[in-house]
């Protein structure tokens, strides 16, 4: 992973990561512009100051980061930025942003669909208080946005032959919740909306893995993101559980270049405990349990390579 990447002609590899102005997409664009990789990367904030987020009663507060800064700190890790303004929450936006993409670069050898979107006004809500246009918002950002982008990216990626997808995703998808809303669970309009991004790994290995073709789920777990600086009081976990924002970072660096990652083709990882079985970021403190005889590289129905 410390070599330059190239896709096989002598070009550097390329990468679309989205919601690429901060947290963990922003800590994705520099590990991945580290290893080589050419970057375009998404975000709505175009300037810095400029970034925004509803609190729960509505009122906008600012949130750091940009594509203007994160343009800046990739360039000077040495790779080419494409900055694309997009809105996960307007379907024209995302498809336009898809085919800015398209057109200067020609395709993506990886796609990351990182970007989500869960804070706002209706975070904690329980079901009977959540309007029906939360539910179908949480949809569109968390499921139908990252479909479009893989339908926009995937073409190219066939007629190369070669091709990898990462859908970041969460562990609510699969583990019973541990209290309501704020209270050691998340919302149900955020789980079932990334409960169904969580199906897309697994969907687009059966459908073309054979093609050359790799796609992987990834649950970041709770990660030291800004957002949890501005809005993690709201959420009810404590900070001893929060990871570094290179964790989840490293974890895809991983999933996107190594020859080893073939052999878990529609897998769902657990980050967390993923990169410190490979050793592959300094320790961090952690009250996060891991069990290292359990393999993290499969949540619901891991088997070992080979194995039936």
């Amino acid at each position: 992973m410390g070599e330059s990447a190239s896709n096989g002609d002598g070009k550097r590899e390329r990468v679309l990561v989205t919601g690429g102005t901060r947290g963990i997409g922003k800590a994705i664009c520099r590990e991945f512009a580290r290893a080589g990789f050419d970057i375009a990367f998404t975000g709505r904030t175009l300037h810095e100051g400029d970034g925004r987020e509803q609190d729960e009663h509505g009122n906008a507060t600012p949130l750091p980061g940009s594509l203007e800064a994160t343009v800046s700190e990739v360039e000077a890790l040495g790779a080419r930025a494409l900055p694309i303004q997009l809105d996960l929450l307007d379907g024209a936006s995302v498809e336009c942003g898809a085919a800015r993409v398209l057109d200067e670069w020609g395709g993506v050898d990886v796609l990351v669909n990182n970007a989500m979107y869960e804070m706002g006004q209706y975070t904690n809500a329980w079901i009977k208080d959540t309007p029906m246009e939360e539910f179908a918002a949480k949809v569109q950002a968390n499921f139908l946005a990252p479909i479009a982008l893989i339908k926009h990216c995937l073409p190219g990626m066939l007629e190369r032959g070669a091709g990898r997808v990462i859908n970041l995703s969460t562990r609510h998808n699969y583990q019973k919740q541990g209290g309501p809303p704020g209270a050691g669970g998340a919302g149900v309009s955020y789980n079932c909306s990334k409960a169904a991004c969580g199906k897309i790994a697994d969907g687009l290995a059966a459908e073309h893995g054979r093609d050359g073709i790799l796609s992987f789920d990834l649950d970041p777990g709770p990660v030291m993101t800004e957002r949890f600086h501005t809005q993690g009081h709201r959420l009810g976990y404590p900070k001893e559980l929060f990871c570094p924002v290179e964790v989840p970072a490293m974890a895809a660096l991983w999933l996107a270049t190594a020859e080893e990652a073939t052999a878990f083709n529609g897998q769902h990882f657990m980050a967390q405990e993923f990169v410190r079985q490979r050793e592959l970021w300094p320790n961090w403190e952690s009250i996060l349990p891991m069990n290292a005889g359990w393999s993290p590289t499969a949540i619901l129905d891991w088997r070992e390579p080979g194995r039936r």
